[in-house]
Order: structure tokens, then sequence, then C-alpha cells
């Protein structure tokens, strides 16, 4: 994918191998504005690939499989602002 694309949620989903209904972009927009959750989404999407490369089922794998570091699955701290940036944090630490 051309990282100078502009990416939205959908083509973040495709890329990261879950569907859009698995990313909780619902519980961020309560929250903050569509531009930031798509913030939020792109730099995730940046994050995983130079951690995990571009194998989409790797990415899915590890957003999908529960992790001591996060008590539960990485996909379920996106869901509130702070657990999204813990998800980057831990991603940054491994790049």
């Amino acid at each position: 994918m051309d990282s100078g694309r502009d990416l939205g949620i959908q083509d973040i989903a495709d890329q990261l191998g879950v569907s859009r209904e698995e990313l909780p972009e619902n519980a961020l927009l309560a929250n903050c504005p569509r531009e930031d959750v798509c913030v939020l989404f792109k730099a995730l999407y940046h994050r995983m690939h130079a951690v995990i490369g571009n194998d989409r089922d790797n990415l899915a794998h590890w957003l999908r499989t529960p992790n001591e570091a996060f008590k539960c699955r990485p996909i379920d701290r996106l869901s509130s602002i702070e657990g999204f940036r813990e998800v980057l944090r831990y991603l940054e630490f491994f790049s």
C-alpha cells in the first residue's frame, strides 16, 4: 500500500487483516473528532507494519491474540484514547 495515500479506517482494517467492525472506531468517535480517530488508526497501521511487517495474517493475529502486557487482546485496548496510546507505546518500544 502506498504510504503517501490518505488511508481511511476501512483501508486500515483491510491492511491489518481485520474487519472494520472489529476496530472500535465508534467508541473513539464518542469522545474524539473523526480526524483524530483517523490519525490514531494511521499511527497504529504504520507502527504495526514497522514492527510486525506487511503480512496481514500476522497483523490480525497480533491484534486478536491476548497479550500479557495488556491483560487482554490489543484490539480490545483500542476502544479508548488511553488504551490506544498504550498499544502505540508498546509497538514503539519494539520499533
